[in-house]
């Protein structure tokens, strides 16, 4: 349709991922972005250089996330002069992965969770998308800044209320459900702006967020209900 064709003009021309719109995006749509983008090649200003070699050892990596697999990716690491930032694995794992797995790859301490992609996203302005609480508690006892802002002025809480409507915020939760991860999410970053309100490189504490109760129980409470998705 006219609109599709639209769409897909528009995204091929943006900045957003290759590896994004394929696993955002319907494997024909994405493959209609890649011939679009191609054509449009005839214009070198907008084209930017991409090695070869770097791109098949980011995939390697995105794949092992995909497979779960943290000791594939450090094997891959030790391998070859890739890092986890050079390949934005970080912001992969927390889009696309298993909290388990994001876990497993903040335990590496080799990733930079204030480092920004290429199109000026932190790791946990990507966590705010998702609206995984548990991700953003670990992303947030690791240092990551609430505060940093992306290229049009949104912070992580700004993202995650853009993305949560006020029927569902309000939602009440009945004994026995599972917690109500929206509003979990935003009440953690409006908490964590209020400890940190600083922006740009401000320097957080994570042994202030380790002694801090209510952080602890809302940690405890999105395990326990993350554990309940998996055994119900």
């Amino acid at each position: 349709s006219e609109l599709l064709t639209h769409c897909v003009d528009r995204v091929a021309r943006s900045d957003l991922e290759s590896t994004c719109i394929e696993k955002e995006v319907p494997f024909k749509v994405a493959e209609s972005i890649k011939l679009s983008r191609l054509k449009c090649q005839g214009d070198e200003s907008k084209v930017l250089p991409v090695d070869p070699l770097h791109e098949k050892r980011k995939n390697r990596i995105y794949k092992a996330l995909d497979s779960d697999d943290v000791e594939l990716v450090k094997l891959l690491l030790n391998e070859s002069d890739i890092s986890l930032d050079g390949a934005y694995a970080l912001h992969y794992a927390v889009a696309y992965c298993d909290p388990k797995v994001v876990t497993e790859v903040l335990g590496l301490g080799v990733a930079n969770v204030n480092l920004r992609n290429t199109r000026g996203y932190t790791v946990l302005h990507i966590a705010a998308m998702r609206k995984e609480p548990s991700i953003i508690v670990s992303l947030l006892t690791k240092g990551a800044h609430a505060s940093e802002i992306t290229l049009d002025g949104q912070s992580a809480v700004s993202i995650c209320r853009r993305l949560t409507r006020p029927k569902e915020y309000h939602a009440k939760t009945e004994q026995g459900q599972e917690a109500n991860k929206d509003r979990v999410c935003i009440d953690v970053l409006e908490r964590e702006m209020r400890r940190n309100p600083m922006t740009g490189d401000a320097f957080f504490s994570s042994p202030m967020l380790a002694d801090d109760l209510p952080m602890k129980l809302l940690y405890l409470e999105n395990r326990v209900a993350f554990a309940r998705l998996l055994v119900p």
